[in-house]
């Protein structure tokens, strides 16, 4: 044990003695890079460590909070749908004998309203939506469960989701029975059972009215029209009784009646028998009505403390993932901050060790000081200290922190402003119009982060619009077959926009009655064309689609308008480029062409190469000449020349 033990010392020992000689034989610039590679891969690896954190805190805390605030999303829409429903409820039920009930069935329960935008959802749609909303709520038993106060199990929640669409159920119920109650009981005197009751009085008053020695009868029939009068305004019970008592006087007068025979008794008893009957039919409707009204109030009331639970759920679970993702944000910045301390004292020691060693450091730190005396405060001499990292560090992350919300949208529109004059600049240099159009359409699609772009050209004729380019396998597709659209096409924003010269915005394509469907691009859900216009005529339309609704908006129009006005001016001029070099060939071929003639010694040689210089140029697998001539009034033919080229 004691040899081994002194041969480990001495191995160690040895081992230590190489690698302090090693390093004192570096160099000094090998030392610091050394020292300083260290350094810089430990703080690496922090940073590794920190931002791997923080994006996972951060993945963690927006995906739990949107469960929270989804919560009360729901909630307020659950209850804005049944405040509509309520005022649809009112106002049908205060204006459907003077709109008519058709009319009112139209403008305030149906789902299909005729003037939806002037009267607002209807009961049946907003209804409708309810049962929606309660439908997305239910999905999220598992969450109301994880809230830390209330007890709610996920058990609980679903009944309180199922009693939730019940009670929605019976208030639905109830004011449709009233809605159909309501039509029996008639818009007006003339209609259901308040025309029954009009009728049988018109039938009494025809028997006793402006008839000798009845005048008491029809008196009576006034105070019974009175008191039916009365109670349809005020509904109240003791209209009811006077009317009762006042048709009994009726038959008893009519019993008396000297000028009555028995036979028009008997009818005026049976007449007034049928008002009576029609009238208590009214009074029985009214109790009806009162009953459903009743349960349709309770039905409403029992769906409010339900919505308002579930909100307070939705409340309670966005302050649960505050919290949690509060101490997941601690934790990952303690560690952080503990391997920084323990990277800076390492720092300490390796700068410390330099220190014996370097004095260069010394000088530069006073030729600093002194250029800072001179006046020269752009100077900076760097100096690492853990208590004013940490505090930097802390402080930054606070003021990142406020101004990143406020600088989001101008960095955004900074940068597709940046992209369009990327894509600006990355098509200048092109010079071939299909080349430059594809490297847009492909630019545009992908800086954007778009579904899909594509550009049409009109023709020569400025009939139709001709696909030119478009991104993708998609756009490849499209190219193969030929796609065109006329200029006059009404169901095509490409055409209008082209026809308007101004730029086209759809933001929902499945409401745009103008929008002509790609089976290539089912997923196209909002669309943005904007005309190419050079010199103030419209030479195409650069069209692009998202899969996103609600993609594009006034400054897309701008920025697209934009890039649509560079990328028709880079193809005016790629198309003078290409006359122009087209023009410059050949002009050039007949320089050459002429150059070579004249070197021709005969009119056959000049011929000869006329003939084959032209065949060559344009490619004729055979080109031949002939000359006739006239000779002492003959003629005579002599093939002078041909040539094959293949």
């Amino acid at each position: 044990m004691k040899i081994t033990s002194t041969t480990n010392s001495t191995n160690s020992a040895n081992l230590s003695g190489k690698l302090f000689g090693f390093w004192s034989s570096l160099r000094l610039a090998y030392k610091l890079m050394l020292a300083f590679g260290i350094v810089f891969i430990l703080m690496l690896v922090v940073a590794v460590v920190g931002l791997l954190g923080l994006n996972q805190t951060q993945t963690a805390y927006e995906q739990a909070l949107s469960q929270g605030k989804e919560l009360q999303r729901l909630s307020d829409k659950l209850y804005i749908y049944e405040l509509q429903a309520r005022r649809a409820e009112k106002n049908f039920l205060t204006r459907w004998q003077s709109e008519g009930f058709d009319t009112a069935y139209e403008n305030y329960i149906t789902l299909t309203p005729i003037d939806l935008g002037t009267r607002g959802p209807t009961f049946l749609m907003n209804t409708a939506s309810m049962h929606e909303s309660i439908q997305q709520l239910a999905s999220f038993g598992e969450v109301a469960a994880a809230v830390s106060t209330g007890g709610m199990t996920r058990e609980q929640y679903e009944a309180d989701i199922a009693s939730l669409n019940q009670s929605v159920d019976r208030y639905e119920q109830s004011f449709l029975t009233i809605v159909e109650a309501s039509k029996q009981y008639g818009e007006d005197e003339n209609t259901g059972f308040l025309g029954d009751v009009r009728d049988a009085a018109h039938n009494i008053e025809a028997k006793v009215a402006d008839k000798a020695g009845l005048e008491n009868l029809e008196i009576s029939l006034l105070q019974m029209r009175r008191n039916e009068k009365d109670y349809l305004a005020r509904k109240d019970e003791v209209y009811i009784r006077d009317l009762h008592a006042t048709v009994n006087d009726f038959k008893t007068q009519v019993s008396v009646s000297e000028p009555l025979q028995p036979a028009q008794k008997a009818e005026l008893v049976t007449l007034v028998d049928q008002y009576q009957t029609a009238f208590d039919t009214i009074i029985t409707k009214d109790t009806e009505l009162a009953q459903y009204t009743d349960a349709m109030i309770a039905a409403a009331r029992d769906v409010e403390p339900l919505i308002a639970k579930i909100e307070a759920l939705g409340e309670q679970r966005a302050a649960d993932n505050v919290t949690a993702a509060r101490a997941d944000s601690t934790q990952t910045f303690t560690i952080s901050i503990t391997l920084t301390v323990i990277i800076l004292a390492l720092s300490i020691f390796l700068a410390t060790t330099l220190s014996r060693q370097i004095t260069a450091p010394v000088i530069q730190l006073t030729n600093t000081a002194g250029e800072i005396a001179a006046g020269n405060f752009d100077a900076h001499a760097e100096v690492t200290s853990g208590d004013e990292v940490g505090t930097l560090a802390q402080t930054f992350n606070i003021m990142t922190a406020r101004l990143r919300t406020a600088f989001e949208d101008v960095r955004r529109r900074a940068s597709e402003l940046a992209t369009v004059a990327e894509v600006g600049t990355a098509t200048a240099t092109i010079l071939q119009t299909d080349r430059l159009l594809q490297e847009v359409v492909d630019l545009t699609k992908e800086r954007f982060n778009l579904y899909h772009s594509h550009i049409y050209l009109l023709d020569e004729k400025s009939e139709n619009l001709v696909l030119a380019s478009g991104a993708g396998e998609p756009g490849r597709q499209m190219m193969a077959k030929g796609l065109s659209i006329p200029l006059n096409r009404e169901q095509s924003l490409v055409a209008r926009a082209a026809r308007e010269g101004k730029g086209v915005t759809v933001n929902d394509v499945t409401q745009a009655a103008d929008f002509l469907p790609n089976p290539l691009l089912p997923d196209t859900r909002s669309e943005l064309a904007v005309p190419m216009i050079v010199g103030g005529n419209v030479i195409g339309v650069f069209d692009v689609q998202s899969d996103v609704i609600g993609r594009f908006g006034e400054t897309d129009i701008n920025i697209q308008t934009t890039l649509a006005a560079q990328v028709s001016t880079s193809i005016q001029n790629v198309r003078s480029f290409e006359q122009a070099k087209a023009q410059a060939d050949l002009e050039s071929l007949v320089n050459t062409i002429g150059q070579k003639i004249q070197r021709a010694t005969t009119v056959e040689d000049t011929l000869q190469t006329a003939i084959r210089e032209l065949g060559l140029a344009l490619g004729a697998s055979r080109v031949s000449a002939n000359i006739q001539a006239s000779q002492s009034g003959s003629e005579a033919s002599q093939s002078v020349s041909e040539v094959q080229h293949v």
